[in-house]
This record gives C-alpha cells, sequence and structure tokens, in this order.
C-alpha cells in the first residue's frame, strides 16, 4: 500500500507540494483534490478519476496544507479574474476557467463584493469553499497519522514531513509555483468594509476556530 496521501486543499501550495514530492524519493503518493483521486508512481500520474469513498482505507501518513482563510480567499480570487489556467497556459485553452472568470468579472468585479457574495461564488467555483467543507467530506481516519501543515511555514513544515518519511528534502525544490506569497502581500491595501469583513468571517468561520487563525494578518495587529 502506498504509504502517503497527499490531500491538496485550492490554493494552499498543494501545486508546489506535489511538484516537490513527485522530484523527490516520495514519488510513489496517492492525492485527493477536490473529490478527485489522484495516483503517482515514479513522479508520473497513473490514474485520475473520481474518488470513491467506499474503496477507501486509512494510510500511514496523511498531509495537507491550510492557509489563512483571507490570504486563501485573495489567491483563488486573483486566479479566477485572471483567467484561471488560461492565463497560464500557452498551448491548451480550459473552456471552464475562462466561464469562472466571465462568472466573476460579471458577479464580483472587487474583492468586496466577492466577500459579500460568497456562498453563491462558492456554488458555482467551489474552489472558494472553506477548507472545512472539503475535509469534512472525506472518510475518517485519513491515516494512522495525520499532519496538517501551514503555507505560512511552508518550508519549515515541508522539512517535518520529510523528516518523518525518513527521505532527505532538497532544499534547492522549495521555490513555490503558483505563489502569491505571503499574506501581508496578498492583503488588499485598503482592506474591506466592515460589511465584507463580517461576511467573510461568517463564511469561513470554521476554517478560523479549527485552524486558530485570526481575522487580521500577524504583522498588521
Amino acid at each position: 500500500m502506498t504509504q502517503l496521501l497527499f490531500v491538496h486543499l485550492a490554493k494552499t501550495g498543494g501545486t508546489s507540494v506535489r511538484r516537490i514530492l513527485k522530484a523527490s524519493a516520495v514519488s510513489n503518493f496517492d492525492c485527493l483534490h477536490n473529490h478527485t483521486f489522484i495516483r503517482f508512481r515514479n513522479g508520473e500520474q497513473v490514474h485520475r478519476g473520481r474518488f470513491n469513498p467506499k474503496a477507501f482505507r486509512p494510510y500511514p501518513l496523511a498531509f495537507l496544507m491550510v492557509r489563512h482563510p483571507v490570504a486563501r480567499l485573495i489567491s483563488c480570487y486573483r486566479y479566477f479574474l485572471a483567467g484561471g489556467l488560461n492565463a497560464q497556459s500557452k498551448n491548451r485553452f480550459f473552456p471552464a476557467d475562462q466561464s469562472a472568470q466571465q462568472f466573476l468579472e460579471r458577479q464580483a468585479p472587487s474583492l468586496e463584493q466577492c466577500c459579500l457574495k460568497l456562498p453563491e461564488i462558492a456554488t458555482r467555483l467551489p474552489h472558494f469553499q472553506p477548507m472545512s467543507y472539503w475535509l469534512d467530506a472525506l472518510p475518517n481516519p485519513l491515516a494512522d497519522w495525520v499532519f496538517t501543515g501551514r503555507q505560512e511555514r511552508f518550508d519549515l513544515d515541508l522539512q517535518v514531513l520529510f523528516d518523518q518519511l525518513e527521505v532527505t528534502l532538497d532544499v534547492t525544490s522549495l521555490q513555490r509555483s503558483n505563489c502569491s506569497g505571503p499574506l501581508q502581500l496578498s492583503w488588499p491595501d485598503r482592506g474591506f468594509s466592515s460589511a465584507a469583513l463580517e461576511r467573510l468571517h461568517a463564511f469561513y468561520a470554521e476554517d478560523f476556530r479549527r485552524f486558530n487563525y485570526r481575522l487580521e494578518p500577524e504583522a498588521e495587529r
């Protein structure tokens, strides 16, 4: 049985985690991402399909990254408003991401409006759903041991994971891809209105509680 299950929560650094795992001695691992099951062998994807909870058996180790809900929301918003995968790929066109971009342009052309319409937007674009939404949909237990890292201390927590796996982490691989930067850099210059903050905090309340995040970024309190 595969030793490692990586739970890839959208906009938490998961693309970088997968890249690092595929290039390492931990190149045989399984991944869950938005109800999709992906299997990697020797760093290559060998299977991708709908996740079947009935066939699930707990792993020895599961790993996931979480992120401050505000920074995650901003990253997700900017990603889709810029075109999603269409802004990153020169060789392929992704109609669903174009549709998502057009939806945001119509419904939420600003972060303020996005906060005020989060339930509606998350229903249309599930990436905006709380991290807890995705985790609560998974079998429990996921593994004998579940390690939760934080995107804010990405390098340190990746090192903890590799230490647990007794594998050397190549520090040159830690340069992240698809990264929106530290929380302080992703925080809006003028902030949100009190109404938007109230809606945001209510929508992501379980994420704030479960992962012990506060509403304001650390450096701004």
